[in-house]
């Protein structure tokens, strides 16, 4: 029986809104910073409310820049092979997840957005594979919270999460 590989390519029609919404956001961060002095409150001073301005738009400038440049990768945004799962879905995907390593696979909702969750029997395998501070930090982020430092969501793919998560699963069965 020959083996399957599956292709999900990136959505950039999901991107171009995730990055309308970024511009949304650095605009008011903008906005805010502007307009510091009226915004203030007793609690909250102008140098505080310039702060929180300041974090908001290295926050949501740095996802624009990241998913900019993740719209413009030609590599397909996950697949699926007898290797394993090849993530390049976001701007912390940390590439080949190979299926020796996986121990289980899992769905998680967070406010109501929903990813999968894939446990890894070495997490630090997967971490020490990226570069970059900031990436580290949400990959370690993940970690302490979840479990695991992997985490793929559908937001940027040319699929919903159900069906990725039943290609993933049965792959993983198929494989494993």
């Amino acid at each position: 029986m020959e083996k399957t590989k599956i292709e999900i390519p990136i959505s950039k029609t999901k991107f171009i809104f995730i990055i309308l919404g970024c511009f949304l956001f650095i605009g008011l961060c903008v906005f805010i910073i502007l307009n510091a002095n009226e915004i203030q409150t007793r609690k909250f001073g102008t140098l505080w409310i310039i702060g929180f301005a300041c974090i908001g738009l290295l926050f949501f400038g740095g996802i624009g820049i990241s998913v900019i440049h993740k719209m413009f990768d030609k590599k397909a945004g996950i697949i699926i092979d007898e290797k394993g799962i090849w993530d390049n879905s976001s701007g912390v995907s940390v590439g080949l997840i190979e299926w020796d390593d996986i121990l289980g696979i899992r769905k998680v909702s967070v406010s109501g957005t929903s990813f999968l969750l894939i446990d890894v029997s070495n997490p630090e395998k997967y971490i020490n594979r990226l570069s970059g501070v900031i990436k580290k930090i949400a990959v370690k982020a993940n970690k302490k919270n979840y479990g695991t430092p992997i985490s793929i969501s559908a937001n940027g793919l040319k699929t919903k999460l159900d069906i990725l998560e039943n290609q993933i699963i049965k792959a993983f069965e198929e494989y494993k």
